[in-house]
């Protein structure tokens, strides 16, 4: 049976709170077609912005989740809420409430279902110390991790005003789960054709990992961990070059980062989401079974919702590295 750390949420209870208008207009649920919406307003760089998102069923119903878990073999769900609850756009204050909210929903909802379900925190990055504050709350609660977006707001994750929150992190050894939820800076020319996903969202968290490493978050907090969604985005396949312009520039030497092949194995795990055998059997030999963790992208359509045991690539495997990779990296990294 495999364990899940890429599975996403919006608790029910939570869904009721939003609809009886308990945390105000930025965000609300009205009808779409076909389903429901949820539709958040926000700021960003100055700018207002209004999304709407399809409200599936899967997103919240826990009957069909137990169901797809039996039927994809699934032993155990890591929940963390759907990237776009992050918030880390809206007023500090506003995200600090509605984190607030998730997380003790998360938490309730693991307290009924202990066998089934671990689940993962958010928080306010854009203001780090109550981010901080928060995830020493949400641990002390049960959260084994914390999920975060690829950015905050437009802002890389070098940023020095996040310190505090990754001090908190080292501090209670939690890992941090990157996924992106809003890449800034290139949506102009990703609108068609979904390249705002298909692009998008891999490069998002392709340049978290390249600030990490050269704006030196990783040599400031050497105890950090991450999950990467979508098998670290095209960060495994673009290794070389960050490491051959190493060499060659001084631009990546700013802030005292050492040769990127120093980091990519001892400080990242990277989830087996890329839909390709011949892709996951390179990531697998070149980053170590090690550091390969199973991962659905649960409920959505760009996720890989097959049973566990049939993601393309895995049979290529060695039994001993498939069960690391299903249950074993898992375990480990969030101390099941």
């Amino acid at each position: 049976m495999a364990i899940d750390p890429h599975a996403h949420i919006i608790p029910e209870s939570w869904i009721e709170d939003i609809r009886a208008g308990r945390l105000g207009s930025s965000v609300s649920i009205v009808p779409g077609d076909g389903t429901e919406q949820l539709v958040t307003k926000f700021t960003v760089l100055g700018q207002e912005r209004t999304n709407a998102y399809p409200l599936p069923r899967e997103t919240y119903d826990l009957e069909m989740r137990l169901q797809d878990m039996k039927r994809m073999g699934v032993e155990r769900q890591i929940l963390s809420i759907v990237p776009v609850l992050m918030f880390h756009s809206l007023d500090p204050g506003l995200s600090l409430d509605i984190a607030v909210s998730l997380n003790d929903a998360l938490c309730a909802l693991v307290q009924k279902h202990p066998g089934d379900f671990s689940c993962m925190a958010t928080g306010p990055l854009q203001d780090a110390p109550a981010a901080a504050r928060e995830l020493e709350r949400a641990v002390k609660k049960g959260h084994v991790g914390v999920q975060i977006g690829a950015n905050v707001a437009g802002r890389n994750l070098d940023d020095p005003s996040l310190d505090p929150f990754w001090a908190k992190a080292a501090e209670l050894d939690v890992p941090i789960f990157i996924h992106p939820a809003a890449a800034r800076g290139f949506e102009d020319r990703l609108q068609k054709y979904y390249l705002s996903n298909f692009i998008g969202n891999p490069l998002d968290t392709t340049v978290s990992v390249a600030c990490l490493i050269f704006g030196g978050v990783l040599d400031r907090f050497p105890s950090l961990k991450f999950l990467l969604s979508h098998t670290g985005g095209f960060t495994p396949w673009i290794r070389g070059r960050w490491q051959h312009g190493y060499g060659e520039r001084k631009e990546p030497k700013l802030h005292g980062a050492k040769d990127p092949e120093q980091y990519f194995q001892k400080f990242f795990y990277y989830d087996t989401i890329i839909h390709n055998a011949d892709c996951l059997e390179f990531a697998v030999k070149t980053l170590g079974a090690e550091n390969v963790v199973y991962g659905t992208d649960y409920p959505f359509d760009m996720g890989d919702l097959c049973p566990a045991r049939e993601i393309p690539g895995l049979s290529r495997m060695a039994p001993a590295e498939q069960e690391r990779i299903l249950s074993g990296n898992a375990r480990s990294l969030y101390k099941l």
